[in-house]
């Protein structure tokens, strides 16, 4: 299975599989160490190749070092005019150069899958962080919403204990309005005699009533004597006339 096989097989799995956020929470970190751990191991791919790699450039470097001694050798051995050693010096350089042109078809290998991994751990990296983009966007999303949803359900318990309040204080103002007007009512009659008052003496009472009567007998006794003088005045004007 390719890398990029493997994390769209990451990706679909933490798509799926529960729509309970805190298992999908634990599902997501899941993915996100997986998909980290895959990095890595990219990266060390790649470090495995960059090392070999050099390795086979210093073994390039001192094949052609030593390519170069031979030659030297020839050269000299030619110039004493002994021509077996330049044979065989030139026979071990023929040998190197063989060995060097493995080396560098091998080079060329490594380098190239040096750079398809590093092509490759450049997805992959850019992959594992917009996931965890998304991963701690979606966490963050849903604390605010949790948040939100508990402040909406504490604000609507709020507004209904308020409300329910506002209706006990309305029906407390209601019925101490009947005290007071009860309570003004009985001071009236306590005042007129009509009703005793806390402590009060029955027969005061009584009297305090059989007082406020004659008053009222004598008020009208008066008028109706005023009355009466002015009609025998109205009557002895006539006859004079």
């Amino acid at each position: 299975m390719s890398i990029g096989e493997r994390l769209a097989r990451w990706f679909r799995s933490a798509r799926t599989g529960t729509d309970d956020p805190a298992k999908l929470k634990d599902r997501l970190d899941a993915t996100y160490r997986e998909q980290t751990a895959l990095l890595r191991q990219v990266r060390r791919g790649v470090a495995d190749v960059a090392t070999s790699r050099k390795r086979v450039e210093l073994q390039l470097s001192a094949v052609a070092q030593q390519a170069a001694q031979l030659d030297d050798l020839a050269r000299q051995a030619v110039a004493r005019g002994n021509d077996d050693d330049a044979r065989a010096a030139l026979t071990r350089k023929v040998t190197l150069e063989k060995t060097a042109v493995d080396l560098q078809a091998r080079h060329a290998d490594l380098k190239a899958e040096e750079e398809r991994l590093s092509l490759a751990a450049s997805k992959v990296e850019q992959g594992v962080e917009d996931f965890r983009v998304r991963k701690d966007t979606l966490a963050a999303r849903h604390t605010a919403a949790t948040a939100r949803a508990e402040i909406n359900s504490a604000t609507t318990g709020i507004g209904s204990a308020v409300s329910e309040v506002g209706q006990a204080m309305a029906s407390a103002e209601r019925r101490t309005r009947e005290l007071e007007a009860k309570a003004d009512a009985i001071d009236e009659l306590v005042a007129e005699g009509v009703v005793t008052g806390p402590g009060g003496d029955a027969d005061d009472a009584l009297a305090r009533q059989f007082d406020a009567a004659l008053d009222s007998a004598e008020v009208d006794r008066q008028l109706e004597e005023i009355s009466t003088r002015r009609k025998d005045d109205d009557g002895s004007h006539q006859i004079q006339e």
